[in-house]
């Protein structure tokens, strides 16, 4: 209940869209790594790669990461975050982090969806976990984002709504109950 509540409160505070929210939710810093992760993907720069990867990951990466940047728009287009999770704990002195990020990137008609996932243990993230994949239609990710972002007024109309009529009942109520209690007592 208390994330869901938290998850409502996010999405006010982020200017009532699942967009906002996202940005309000995500540190400054993570978004900046998620934006430069996508973009050394994006440019084949192995060596920065390489220093953020996981070693046995790279190892097992290392013959997809060369074609990995034909898998982008060829525009520089936009990319944005559609998902963002994370979660840290604390256990015999070791804090282990762990993050996953989506990201879609747009450009000429084209759209690319990055996810990946970083681990730590009291030390540097490292990505642990990654995939590219391109579309050629809108992928459901960011189609799912523009759906929640076109209702969300609604919804807010509608609770607004909803907060107005309880409002407008209890009042009724009120004066209904002050007006029955002044009736049986005789004061006009």
């Amino acid at each position: 209940m208390r994330r869901i509540l938290l998850c409502l409160l996010a999405i006010l505070a982020g200017a009532c869209s699942l967009r906002g929210a996202l940005e309000t939710m995500t540190a400054p810093e993570d978004r900046a790594f998620a934006q430069e992760v996508v973009e050394r993907l994006r440019r084949g720069d192995q060596a920065w790669l390489q220093r953020h990867f996981d070693p046995e990951l790279w190892a097992q990466s290392a013959k997809q990461l060369p074609q990995v940047p034909s898998l982008f728009p060829a525009d520089a287009g936009t990319t944005e975050i559609t998902s963002f999770q994370t979660s840290t704990s604390v256990a015999n002195g070791a804090t282990r982090r762990e993050r996953r990020f989506t990201l879609v990137t747009h450009g000429g008609g084209r759209w690319t969806v990055t996810s990946f996932q970083t681990y730590s243990v009291g030390g540097p993230d490292r990505i642990v976990q990654w995939q590219v994949v391109p579309h050629e239609t809108a992928p459901p990710e960011l189609r799912m984002l523009d759906a929640v972002d076109r209702a969300l007024p609604w919804i807010w109309g509608g609770l607004l709504f909803l907060v107005a009529a309880i409002a407008a009942l209890i009042f009724w109520l009120m004066r209904r109950s002050r007006r029955r209690r002044d009736a049986q007592s005789g004061t006009p």
